[in-house]
C-alpha cells in the first residue's frame, strides 16, 4: 500500500508501470524509478516487486541470456562464473547516475580514485579481479582489508567508499557492496550517489536468485562444467585435471601498500575446505517459478535429448548437419533458444515460426 507514503511515491510507481505498458524498451527506465523510491523507503515491497516484474519481459530476458552468453556458457556451473553472470547483469541494467560520473574522462580523477590511496585502491581492485576473472577465492579475501586500511587513510572517505562500493557491485559481491555503502552513508548521510546506489545494490543482494536470465544456484558445483567441456574439447577430455586445475592466487604487491601496514594472516585451508564441503550439499535454488526452461541445462549434461520434441523446422536444420560436432552445437543452442519465454500472445503468431523464417 502506497497511501501512507508521500504522493510522488505513488506518481513514481504509475510512470514506472506506464513504461512498462509501452512498446519502447523502458524496462530499465522503470527500474531505475522503482530505486529511485526505494532510496527514500527501502521497506515498500511493491517498489522492489515491480522491479523483478520490470525484469521479467520476454525480449529482455532473450537480450541478456544473449548478452550474457558472450562471455559465461549457462551450462558452466563453477560457482565463481555465478557471480560474473550477476556482475554482467548488473552492469548492463543498471541506471545510477553516478556511474558515468565515476568512467567520465573529463571527470578530474580525484573525484573518482582520491590520489591519496590511489595505489592502494588499485592494489585491492586486482585482488578482486582475481576471483571475479579466475575464481582465486584468496584474492576477494585480501582486497577486504586493503578496502578497509585505504578508508582510515585518505581524506576523501566518501569518495573511496563510494567508488569501493559501485567496484564490488561490478563484480557481482553485492553483500559486499552493501556493506561499504552503508558504512559510507552511517559516515556521509546525506550522499545522494552513495543512497540510490546502496538501495540498487541492496535490490541485487536480496533477489539475485530470481533474476529470470540467469540459471539457477546449483549445487554441482563445476560438475556440468567438466560434462561438457569432456563433450566439446577432445584436450579437455584427455587431461580434465590439467584444464581444470584452479589458479595460483598471486599475493598483493606490497611495494603497493603503506609500510606499516600488515595483511591479516589468510583463512586456514581447513576452514575453507569445510565451508566448501557445506555449500557443496545445499539444494539447488529452486523455490521460485522462472520464466526460463531451465531444465534442458539437465539434458545437455545427460545427453538425453529427444530432438523429436523439437519444432519441425528446427529437425529440419538438425538433418543438414553431417558434422557431430556441429550437430552437437546446434542441439545446445536449439535447446537453449526453445527454453525462453514465448514473445507474443497465443493470438499472435508463434515466434518460433517468425525465427524460421
Amino acid at each position: 500500500m502506497v497511501e501512507k507514503y508521500p504522493e510522488y511515491v505513488s506518481q513514481r510507481l504509475t510512470q514506472a508501470r506506464a513504461l512498462l505498458q509501452e512498446d519502447d524498451y523502458g524496462h530499465m527506465d522503470a527500474a531505475a524509478l522503482c530505486f529511485e523510491v526505494l532510496a527514500r523507503f527501502p521497506e515498500l515491497k511493491e517498489a522492489a516487486e515491480l522491479v523483478l516484474e520490470a525484469f521479467s519481459d520476454p525480449w529482455l530476458i532473450r537480450d541478456n541470456r544473449k548478452a550474457i552468453g558472450r562471455h559465461v556458457d549457462e551450462w558452466d556451473d563453477r560457482p565463481w562464473q555465478q557471480r560474473r553472470r550477476l556482475a554482467l547483469s548488473f552492469r548492463y541494467t543498471s541506471r545510477w547516475e553516478g556511474r558515468y560520473r565515476q568512467y567520465d574522462e573529463s571527470v578530474d580523477s580525484d573525484d573518482v580514485i582520491p590520489e591519496d590511496v590511489r595505489e592502494m585502491l588499485e592494489e585491492g581492485r586486482g585482488q578482486l579481479l582475481q576471483d571475479y576473472l579466475l575464481g582465486q577465492a584468496r584474492g576477494s579475501e585480501m582486497a577486504w582489508p586493503i578496502f578497509l586500511e585505504a578508508f582510515k587513510r585518505t581524506a576523501k572517505a566518501e569518495v573511496a567508499m563510494l567508488w569501493v562500493g559501485h567496484l564490488y557491485a561490478d563484480q557481482g559481491y553485492f553483500a559486499e557492496s552493501v556493506d561499504v555503502l552503508e558504512m559510507l552513508l552511517a559516515q556521509f548521510p546525506q550522499s545522494a550517489d552513495g543512497r540510490r546506489l546502496w538501495a540498487e545494490v541492496r535490490w541485487w543482494r536480496d533477489h539475485q536468485d530470481r533474476i529470470p536470465w540467469i540459471p539457477p544456484r546449483a549445487s554441482s558445483h563445476g560438475r556440468r562444467y567438466r560434462q561438457m567441456m569432456a563433450q566439446i574439447d577432445p584436450e579437455f577430455a584427455a587431461d580434465p585435471d590439467r584444464y581444470d586445475a584452479p589458479f595460483e592466487h598471486i599475493p598483493p604487491n606490497l611495494e603497493k601498500l603503506p609500510d606499516d601496514f600488515k595483511l591479516p594472516s589468510p583463512v586456514q585451508e581447513e576452514l575453507i575446505a569445510r565451508v566448501n564441503e557445506v555449500l557443496a550439499v545445499l539444494p539447488e535454488d529452486d523455490g521460485w517459478d522462472t520464466a526460463v526452461d531451465w531444465s534442458y541445462l539437465d539434458k545437455l549434461e545427460s545427453g538425453d535429448i529427444d530432438t523429436s520434441q523439437f519444432p519441425e523446422w528446427a529437425q529440419y536444420l538438425l538433418l543438414e548437419i553431417d558434422d557431430p560436432q556441429q550437430e552437437l552445437f546446434l542441439k545446445q543452442y536449439l535447446l537453449s533458444y526453445l527454453s525462453n519465454p514465448p514473445l507474443f500472445d497465443d493470438g499472435d503468431e508463434d515466434d518460433d515460426e517468425r525465427f524460421a523464417d
